[in-house]
């Protein structure tokens, strides 16, 4: 597995027989010329990582921020953290490339999807650009793959099924006879809108329910 960001860096690992990408190619348009190498080697994944590019994408504050999966996790100092990634002071030129590159690789999103080429999930999150918002980041990646073309169920199986099998967790991914029975039971229907992935109301791993901690604001 690879990290890129160039078309051409992904055609020569392709070339070079790599099994999947860490990011979507962010610096050109998608081409028929990696589509056709995708298309013979139908087994490679991508794992988009849309979070990195939230900020473009948005245009401003997501309405998530104000969900109570944010407010009741998250501290405040957490929180402000998330809120402070979004449209920093930048010089008008560099705001609008920005949203130009954002453009852009929900663009190449849309084609790969379209091609039928396998995407995951992924976010980067955790890293620099991530601010260590584990379990959200993820929730909101499913919302950004919409924005770029998947539909709901589409975007949901990228990130259960698709992602457990690209990883090789044969117990996950799925809800199955002999699976570990590791799922979320949500207020509302996430085919409808996918943001109701956020509404959790219970968890359960291995078949048994988790009581939910004491909000982490806390402990501040």
């Amino acid at each position: 597995m690879a990290h890129i960001a160039a078309l051409d860096d992904a055609k020569d690992l392709l070339r070079a027989g790599i099994d999947g990408f860490g990011h979507c190619v962010r610096d050109r348009d998608v081409d028929a010329e990696l589509l056709a190498l995708l298309k013979a080697r139908p087994n490679v994944f991508f794992l988009e990582t849309l979070w990195g590019e939230r900020n473009a994408i948005y245009g401003g504050l997501p309405p998530w921020l104000g969900d109570p999966i944010v407010r009741e996790t998250l501290s405040a100092a957490e929180i402000e953290q998330l809120r402070g990634g979004f449209l920093p002071a930048a010089a008008p030129a560099t705001l609008l490339r920005s949203m130009e590159d954002a453009d852009r690789l929900l663009r190449n999103v849309a084609a790969l999807h379209k091609a039928g080429v396998t995407l995951g999930l992924g976010t980067d999150t955790g890293g620099v650009s991530g601010g260590g918002a584990f379990g959200l980041a993820s929730h909101v990646e499913l919302e950004l793959m919409v924005k770029a073309g998947l539909t709901p169920a589409q975007a949901i199986t990228a990130g259960t099924k698709t992602t457990a099998g690209i990883l090789g967790l044969s117990q996950l991914g799925t809800i199955a006879p002999g699976k570990s029975a590791d799922f979320l039971v949500l207020d509302a229907n996430p085919l409808d809108a996918i943001g109701n992935t956020r509404k959790i109301s219970t968890v359960y791993l291995q078949g048994v329910e988790v009581t939910a901690r004491r909000s982490r604001k806390s402990h501040d």
